[in-house]
């Protein structure tokens, strides 16, 4: 078995091989250092979770950071980037026996850590190898739901978003390697990522994204990940024990669920200004009118066990579209997106933690199963933000989506965070601001 602190060893051994073999002494290094920091602040305008006690409505929401970060250019060939951040703030307090009150908690975090080789850069043409740490976004105008290919799970298909998440930011998401090629209309991503978010963790997931741009206009992508099919211990991921197992009651079958599985994505980008030879002198921005979406299909399998648990295919079918509204260049995006996914379980990963050891399972209680079908398929949000003066970001977002601001219970309560989505319905809601400065 492959320990976690073996893989971020080997992975840090071979970006540092790589910069200091190739960049060292080259006459035209040049190194760039940047900086940002932000301050955030929400608050729960309706959410009907009164469970165990909670209060969430007019709950704040406060977080507050700052990053640096160092870009090395070795040649023309390499790019070396590391950087790091700290953010803090609070988790959400909901009972009244804590007099509503939370500890002030703060963690560092790797902002970028990762060598990127070119092997040619003209224009409409490249071809790069990047590791380590960085950032991936294959759907830049998506602002906070989508990107089904590379968030989240697939057993069980939970769904990640909320306001400028990780995914969306220039800060790492992703843990591994990617092969980058371009040549005019057509671009393709070959990826293979550890898994530091989901468990089994550091289970490695190969992806492949495909672009077609069609012009200015128009930009069609597709893509698959393999999740998890790389094991780093493969009775972690595809064990056959009683606590992944699920039995056919009418026949006693038994069939053991793999936290491995299969996404499928397909997603578009138009933009009617390019058919009519908008050049931006005029009133509308470069966002404005630009019209997206994205599907997928989140799992496979089609036993009956499967269904059983997930749902048919059609309930594992997550789909966005997202349109930018006319800001006049008053913002500089304007965007609303709307969501739905009919998958039968509530939003709520501790439904796959209910043994009584402490194994996860993909496999919910079956209390949860259904209880939660219907009245949270839909989700919405909607988002702007402005630069000003190329140096100050303001942005604000109302939103009914999959945000966890992660509940605390209580210093009597020896667990993390409860980390469910206290949204139900489309009439439940939060709003959150933010400025940000950067350099």
């Amino acid at each position: 078995m492959i320990s976690s602190s073996n893989i971020r060893s080997s992975l840090a051994a071979l970006a540092l091989a790589a910069a200091l073999s190739s960049g060292v002494h080259a006459d035209d290094a040049k190194m760039t250092f940047s900086g940002a920091g932000w301050t955030q602040f929400g608050m729960i305008v309706k959410s009907l979770d009164t469970t165990e006690n909670k209060v969430l409505n007019g709950r704040g929401m406060l977080g507050t950071g700052a990053q640096f970060a160092v870009e090395y250019r070795g040649s023309e060939k390499i790019e070396v980037n590391a950087g790091l951040g700290m953010g803090s703030g609070h988790n959400l307090a909901v009972r009244k026996e804590n007099g509503f009150y939370a500890p002030f908690g703060t963690g560092a975090y790797v902002a970028a850590a990762n060598v990127k080789y070119s092997f040619w850069n003209e224009d409409a043409k490249n071809l790069f190898f990047k590791i380590g740490l960085f950032p991936y976004d294959y759907a830049p105008d998506a602002q906070n739901l989508g990107l089904y290919l590379l968030r989240g799970p697939v057993y069980p298909g939970f769904l990640m978003s909320g306001f400028e998440t990780k995914e969306v930011l220039p800060v790492a998401n992703m843990l591994g390697f990617q092969f980058h090629h371009q040549t005019g209309f057509f671009e393709q991503d070959l990826l293979f990522s550890f898994d530091s978010d989901w468990f089994p963790y550091w289970d490695i997931s190969p992806a492949y994204i495909a672009k077609v741009h069609a012009g200015s206009a128009l930009t069609i992508g597709a893509g698959v990940n393999l999740y998890h099919w790389i094991p780093v211990d493969k009775k972690l991921t595809s064990e056959k024990i009683n606590e992944v197992a699920y039995i056919d009651t009418a026949t006693n079958d038994t069939t053991y669920i793999s936290f491995k599985g299969t996404k499928l994505m397909g997603n578009f980008s138009f933009d009617p200004k390019a058919l009519f030879g908008y050049s931006g002198d005029g009133l509308l921005g470069a966002e404005d009118l630009k019209l997206y979406g994205e599907v997928a299909v989140i799992g496979l399998d089609k036993d009956k066990a499967h269904n059983a648990l997930y749902g048919t295919i059609s309930k594992r079918m997550p789909m966005m579209v997202g349109f930018n509204l006319p800001a006049f260049k008053i913002l500089d995006r304007l965007n609303v997106e709307v969501e739905y996914y009919q998958a039968p379980w509530v939003d709520d990963p501790s439904i796959y933690n209910h043994t009584s050891g402490p194994q996860v399972t993909p496999i919910p209680k079956i209390s949860a199963l259904d209880t939660n079908n219907t009245k949270d398929n839909l989700k919405w949000s909607i988002y702007g933000s402005r630069v000003i003066a190329n140096h100050v970001k303001l942005s604000v977002q109302a939103a009914s989506d999959h945000s966890r601001p992660g509940l605390f219970q209580g210093y009597g309560d020896n667990n993390p965070p409860i980390n469910h989505v206290p949204y139900f319905s489309p009439s439940e809601w939060y709003w959150s601001t933010k400025i940000a400065y950067f350099f």
